[in-house]
């Protein structure tokens, strides 16, 4: 029987997702916000940009909007263009964690597909914006700690490492 981590999970349906959202827009489209509804449907919702509150923090990537996606199967994910969250899932997580992992998923906007990238984004922009106390980076690193090596991530601990060498960089 093969068994699959929760991040091949998320993998693997964000793929199929994907494919399904290419599928129906046309040979050459990328998903939409309005595509990703169709398809998941349920009480998943669009935040336009500079409209998403993260404990009392309004976070924005640019002029992409956030979908809300209470059946996310992790705390959040990306596309190009717009940015998803799980707010059942974030709503376990101290505000640091929630903003890291906003600004995770929005440096895949910026940085593309690589995981190593996009949590250095997010650890430079807490540290610019300053949410991100040396602190909050430990907060972080215990929240990741658990993380298991997949096929797009390194270890938490490895990860950590990664990001403490980003926040003590210049951009």
């Amino acid at each position: 029987m093969l068994r699959l981590s929760s991040s091949h999970l998320r993998l693997l349906s964000l793929g199929c997702l994907g494919l399904i959202l290419s599928a129906c827009a046309g040979p050459s489209a990328t998903p939409t916000p309005e595509t990703y509804l169709q398809k998941v449907g349920g009480s998943a919702k669009i935040v336009p940009s500079g409209q998403l509150d993260l404990d009392g923090r309004k976070p924005t990537c640019g002029d992409r909007p956030t979908i809300l996606d209470d059946r996310l199967d992790d705390y959040g994910g990306a596309y190009p263009g717009f940015l998803i969250l799980n707010p059942k899932l974030l709503n376990t997580t101290s505000t640091t964690v929630k903003l890291w992992i906003y600004g995770h998923e929005c440096g895949h906007q910026y940085r593309g597909k690589d995981e190593s990238a996009a949590d250095c984004f997010a650890v430079q922009r807490g540290r610019e914006e300053k949410w991100l106390t040396p602190k909050g980076l430990d907060e972080i690193c215990r929240f990741m700690a658990p993380a298991k090596a997949d096929a797009s991530h390194v270890s938490g601990a490895d990860r950590c490492t990664a990001m403490r060498r980003c926040y003590a960089e210049p951009r």
